[in-house]
């Protein structure tokens, strides 16, 4: 868990349907009693969806357990909740043999600093006396290149305007989904420790067909006919695994929002060049400066070492870096 420090400023209001709505900075996370969740980025036009809102019903869990699958927020053996921890936003499912808690905290390059986006941690709990093979997937629902008119996701090593898996095997550490003036940034690191196995880009409707592996068909576009059009998802699969009693698997992703500089994934035009890029050398200073604390430390923790990533992914992002 990132711990928060003192001066973090965090409000918390109850919402219609037991939701809950928490505001940091330029982001807005709205976690719902059915056990779904939304995340906005707020600028002068109000809040912007990150992904597919209309719906929050369509990025969910999915559990497999002994072979037997559970779709969270949609299955009677899972009740779902919020936690009730006001420093540590969270959605809980409860069954008589497991325990699911879907764990949020605000990420930031600096201390001080807006919020830029947010860690997902996912703790299974067996709760029965037996071993149990469990495992989850996440599907979350994208939708910001479908804005633009043409679906594209950009990784720190490829464009993906098709079918793609991505494996233990292959080195990309993100992914990108933009339009216009936003852009969602997503973590992948797959096979990493508390990394997913494999992330899958595909068809919205084709995950959702399925309980859980959908057929990879390399190259495939985003369309599932006759009904399904244009629709791109980003499915994150943690491979089952045994489970024993009394134990707890974790794992996470990150998911971050940028801008129009964020968006554009290019260096800044010239018309505005000069004071983008002094605010890029600035951050890169407090880079520097906050990587010779820590070695002159000697240690650093988990949530120190996270933040230092999210921020040197923004800048390769930016500048097309590998």
């Amino acid at each position: 868990m990132k711990l928060r420090p003192l001066f973090f400023l965090l409000l918390i209001f109850s919402l219609p349907l037991g939701a809950a709505e928490i505001t940091e900075g330029g982001l807005r996370l709205v976690l719902q009693g059915t056990g779904h969740f939304s995340l906005y980025r707020m600028d002068e036009r109000g809040p912007q969806a990150l992904f597919y809102d209309r719906d929050p019903r369509t990025s969910f869990i999915t559990l497999i357990i002994d072979n037997r699958t559970f779709k969270l927020g949609n299955s009677s053996m899972f009740r779902p909740r919020l936690g009730e921890d006001p420093l540590y936003p969270s959605i809980i499912f409860e069954s008589p043999f497991m325990t699911v808690t879907m764990g949020f905290s605000f990420l930031r390059s600096s201390p001080g600093s807006e919020a830029r986006g947010i860690r997902i941690d996912f703790n299974l709990e067996n709760k029965s006396e037996n071993p149990l093979m469990a495992g989850a997937r996440f599907l979350l629902d994208t939708k910001l290149s479908e804005d633009s008119g043409g679906i594209e996701f950009v990784t720190d090593q490829r464009r993906i305007n098709s079918e793609v898996l991505v494996t233990g095997s292959e080195s990309d550490s993100f992914w990108i989904d933009r339009n216009g003036g936003l852009s969602l940034t997503g973590s992948l690191a797959a096979g990493s420790p508390g990394g997913p196995d494999r992330v899958h880009f595909a068809n919205w409707q084709k995950f959702n067909n399925v309980s859980w592996n959908a057929a990879y068909n390399e190259g495939r576009n985003f369309n599932l006919l006759p009904f399904s059009i244009g629709d791109s998802a980003v499915c994150y699969f943690f491979d089952p695994r045994i489970l024993g009693p009394g134990e707890t698997r974790r794992f996470h992703i990150t998911l971050t929002a940028g801008g129009e500089e964020m968006a554009l994934y290019s260096p800044p035009s010239p018309a505005r060049g000069f004071s983008e890029r002094d605010r890029d050398l600035a951050e890169i200073r407090e880079i520097l400066t906050r990587i010779n604390l820590l070695l002159s430390r000697g240690t650093a923790d988990e949530s120190e070492l996270h933040d230092l990533e999210i921020a040197l992914n923004y800048l390769r992002a930016k500048y097309n870096l590998r």
